[in-house]
């Protein structure tokens, strides 16, 4: 029975996928996902809410709990960059991802399961602090991570992705996140 629920919400989630590469969102309608999917419509909902919620699903089936396995046998570079890798294997469809906006964004979907996968190995781990300046909190370094990590995929996927590839991109992060952004910025010589 879990088989089947599994082979459903996936057959749904290549519906949706195949028709954000060719439709924007917000003309993507329950009934076309279904059609696609080969299920009639009533089925979609033993499933999900509405379409955010199986955009939601795709991301975390497809690449977010994969990353968190990663992060959970304290393999962040490696859950990096297989972050970035798995986009890039479906480009297409996260370009068209990240164009939908508004509440249910796909960044905030984004950010919000990155937040807490941060929180969480921060809450496995000894968070440096410093006691005079208080900002450095878990919840704090986990937003600034979460909301970074957005951002330049994001920008990879929208804009550079033809510059550079995965590999780079996820390398360059890195090293923005283990660098200062004094050790990134030479000074201008006058």
């Amino acid at each position: 029975m879990e088989q089947k629920k599994e082979m459903t919400k996936a057959l749904l989630g290549c519906g949706l996928k195949e028709l954000m590469v060719s439709h924007p969102f917000e003309k993507i309608t329950i009934r076309m996902i279904t059609d696609k999917a080969g299920v009639i419509r009533p089925t979609f909902y033993n499933y999900f809410q509405d379409k955010y919620e199986l955009l939601e699903w795709i991301v975390c089936d497809d690449i977010l709990n994969k990353v968190e396995e990663m992060l959970e046998h304290q393999m962040e570079r490696e859950a990096l960059k297989l972050l970035f890798v798995l986009m890039e294997n479906e480009k297409a469809f996260y370009r068209k991802a990240f164009q939908v906006t508004g509440q249910n964004s796909f960044e905030s979907i984004m950010e919000h399961h990155l937040y807490q996968m941060l929180e969480k190995r921060l809450e496995q781990a000894h968070l440096k602090t410093r006691k005079d300046v208080r900002i450095l909190r878990k919840e704090v370094v986990a937003k600034y991570y979460a909301i970074g990590v957005v951002i330049v995929l994001k920008t990879w996927i929208l804009e550079g992705d033809e510059m550079f590839s995965a590999e780079d991109a996820a390398e360059g992060f890195y090293f923005m996140m283990s660098h200062s952004i004094f050790d990134v910025v030479e000074k201008k010589e006058e």
